[in-house]
């Protein structure tokens, strides 16, 4: 099997997911600072530090998992649209939700309604199934969140419990 300390770079016919980079910080805190991008992602912007984190944190998942999340950039513009990929946040709660890559996914409002999210995750679920055949992926929405869950089902994941998450209702899904 081939090691990825790095994410590989994917290049789909609007987008390209790449490696994050440091210079990516600004752009990171501003997706993760506006309250409309993060209102189904825990709900409140994030700090400068928490931030800094999550472009740490998704940069050093690939050395450890061989997999993680993708900057993602719209060709068009060249510009940072949004984070994409897979993690094992090892989870407290749900019970059993761990080990199993968890996809996850925030773009930019000012490009939603253009399909990016589906093109996205398309092209990450076909790299997870070439470099990780046969390995079960799963997801945690809140039922509110309506775009996610339609994203999630054109994916192919299908609801397999609900349940509650630090005091917020969700909906487990999986993909195998």
């Amino acid at each position: 099997m081939t090691r990825f300390l790095v994410a590989p770079r994917i290049e789909t016919a609007r987008l390209v997911l790449r490696e994050l980079r440091a210079d990516d910080f600004d752009a990171v805190h501003r997706l993760w600072t506006d309250p409309e991008n993060v209102r189904f992602v825990g709900g409140k912007p994030s700090t400068p530090s928490q931030s800094w984190r999550r472009v740490i944190n998704s940069a050093g998942m690939w050395p450890i998992l061989n997999y993680g999340y993708w900057a993602l950039d719209e060709t068009e513009s060249d510009q940072f649209i949004g984070l994409v990929g897979f993690a094992d946040f090892k989870r407290d709660e749900p019970a059993g939700f761990s080990g199993d890559p968890e996809i996850g996914y925030v773009i930019d409002k000012r490009v939603h309604g253009r399909g990016y999210g589906r093109e996205a995750m398309t092209a990450c679920m076909d790299w997870m199934d070439r470099n990780h055949p046969g390995r079960r992926t799963i997801c945690m929405i809140e039922p509110e969140n309506i775009a996610s869950l339609k994203l999630a089902e054109r994916l192919g994941y299908q609801i397999y419990r609900e349940d509650d998450f630090e005091g917020v209702p969700v909906l487990l899904l999986e993909c195998i």
